[in-house]
């Protein structure tokens, strides 16, 4: 007896019972509904449901086997939800076409999107080689899309493992570098870079979009598009995670347009898409939300991964929007606050640079354009117990920028320049050679083993420090997650660890109340401004420490004295 209103769910209740599903599995899947639905293929014209469509496609994906991890060999099982809201009301829906005097499918093209380690390339390898193998498509040409070839490929060397592993696929296909050949019916399966040069001309039939969110053109998209023109019923998965809330780009509009085809703002019955994510409302930390954005909790991802992600984004803040967007699809900015203010502020002890004489230390030069902040940043070797390093900070301003400044940003900029912590130059212009002069001199009176710039603003500077300091490397540090994130680690923990001093530099402490991070799929990091829409937040001096401390990080070790004999 069916339990559920039909409403929940893109497909009838008695074509799953057909398809083998028991009541229990129907209720677990209508327990993971998606939290976006957008399905009107039953509203195209003279559409009908065909389990026999659906069954197709479903023995052709678990015909293959897992080719990684813990379930590497067993059989690719596809779960109750997997059916019920993606294989099935995408495969199953048909309408008959009149000009080809068969039926064909309804749905063209379908928006999965779901959180991270939900078993993404697994699935989409398999619709892939179904679409291939089980579509009953002469000649057909199905593609492995992504923002970089490394990425697509990821998706088609799952596929390629998982047809040599398939005893009733083996036989009927060749596998070539970058290519799956069907002889028999001359298809082929390719995977394809963002690079559309040599992507328009295609003949689509099908295609699997990988992460959507890392497209940062559309030309790719575009090409494999208005690349199934000739296929009589052609089908693009785009399968991917949230992106940070980026306006305009092609993941944005796919998003976007999702939501109102689940909103029938937009009528369109080849439409068909999913979204799993946790509301902005929902405890990021409970189980229950995890389930709500994750449907296969507790198989894939695990919950011993979503807790160790959860106790990561509980003990470090910058990593929280990661964890959001990453654990709980929620499309969300990557960058956060990254250094609370008690923490900096417990760093605070005395530093006295006027008794540092020939110490080791790094130093670490941000340059305003013209008229703004400066910043040279000096990382000096402790020798205080329990200390690594002391933080010298000093900065400078154009003199005829201050009252404009200090109105706009609101902070006591003529105070810090009376205390002696903000050094005027004259002008509206920085004045290059007042820094020049005080990093040189600091070269001289300590043991400067390095100094870190960004490339942008300091061009000529550079050259004269390195003319007038000898044994100092100049380097540049890349304003990138890679040059950046090295230096910010270790900046955060001498912080966490409390082997830091930097003397309460009220300038130094005000771009730390600013500073934010982004953090990219791979954990690194990169000091940011806050994206206010005004220019009120500076993070000079923090950009400035973080370089110090990439030279710190690459410093050599001292080697132990020799013993007299």
């Amino acid at each position: 007896m069916e339990t559920f209103s039909t409403d929940a769910l893109p497909v009838p209740y008695s074509a799953l019972v057909e398809l083998g599903l028991s009541e229990e599995e129907i209720t677990k899947a209508i327990e993971s509904r998606p939290l976006v639905v957008a399905c009107q293929a039953s509203e195209r014209e003279r559409a009908w449901f065909s389990v026999e469509a659906a069954n197709r496609a479903i023995l052709a994906i678990e015909s293959f086997r897992h080719t990684k991890g813990r379930w590497g060999g067993k059989p690719l099982k596809l779960a109750p939800w997997q059916i019920v809201w993606i294989i099935a009301p995408v495969f199953g829906w048909l309408y008959f076409d009149h000009e080809l005097g068969r039926d064909v499918r309804v749905v063209r093209s379908a928006w999965i999107e779901i959180p991270r380690k939900a078993g993404k390339s697994t699935l989409s390898s398999g619709i892939g080689l179904a679409l291939l193998l089980a579509d009953r498509e002469t000649g057909a040409e199905v593609y492995a899309a992504a923002g970089s070839l490394p990425q697509a490929e990821r998706v088609f060397e799952d596929a390629k493992r998982m047809a040599l592993t398939s005893r009733a696929v083996r036989g009927r296909v060749e596998t070539l570098r970058g290519l799956i050949r069907v002889p028999r019916t001359g298809g082929i399966f390719r995977a394809l870079s963002r690079i559309a040069e040599t992507a328009h001309g295609l003949n689509v039939s099908g295609a699997i979009v990988d992460e959507v969110h890392v497209h940062k053109r559309r030309d790719l998209i575009d090409a494999i598009e208005t690349g199934t023109g000739a296929r009589d019923q052609p089908l693009i998965v785009f399968i991917t995670t949230a992106d940070e809330g980026t306006e305009g780009s092609i993941y944005d509009e796919k998003h976007t347009y999702t939501r109102r085809c689940s909103e029938n703002i937009v009528s369109d019955p080849a439409h068909y898409g999913v979204i799993w994510a946790a509301d902005e409302s929902d405890d990021p930390y409970a189980e229950s939300t995890w389930r709500k954005a994750n449907p296969g909790l507790g198989v894939s991802p695990s919950l011993a991964y979503m807790r160790r992600e959860a106790a990561k984004a509980r003990s470090m803040p910058s990593y929280f929007p990661t964890f959001l967007r990453l654990s709980l699809n929620r499309r969300v900015r990557s960058s956060t606050r990254w250094l609370p203010l008690e923490l900096w502020d417990r760093n605070a002890g005395p530093v006295d640079d006027k008794r540092f004489r020939k110490r080791r230390a790094w130093g670490g030069v941000d340059l305003s354009a013209v008229s703004d902040l400066s910043a040279w940043v000096l990382a000096v070797e402790s020798r205080a117990p329990d200390t690594e390093l002391e933080i010298i900070a000093r900065f400078w301003l154009p003199e005829e920028r201050l009252a404009d400044l200090e109105q706009q940003l609101q902070v006591p900029l003529s105070q810090w320049v009376a205390d002696g912590f903000l050094t005027l130059t004259e002008g509206d212009a920085i004045d290059y050679g007042a820094i020049e002069r005080q990093i040189i001199e600091d070269c001289r009176r300590l043991d400067v083993m390095r100094v870190s710039y960004d490339r942008m603003f300091a061009g000529q500077l550079v050259q004269r420090i390195q003319t007038k300091t000898r044994g100092v490397d100049v380097v540049p540090v890349a304003q990138t997650y890679l040059g950046m994130s090295p230096g910010s680690k270790e900046l955060e923990r001498l912080l966490r660890e409390g082997r830091i001093r930097h003397g309460g530099n009220p300038v130094l402490r005000w771009h730390a109340a600013c500073v934010e991070v982004f953090r990219d799929q791979t954990d690194n990091i990169r000091p940011v401004k806050p994206n206010r829409g005004t220019s009120s937040a500076r993070i000079d001096g923090i950009a400035a420490a973080v370089m110090a401390m990439d030279g710190y990080l690459r410093r050599p070790l001292k080697r132990p004295r020799a013993s007299s004999a």
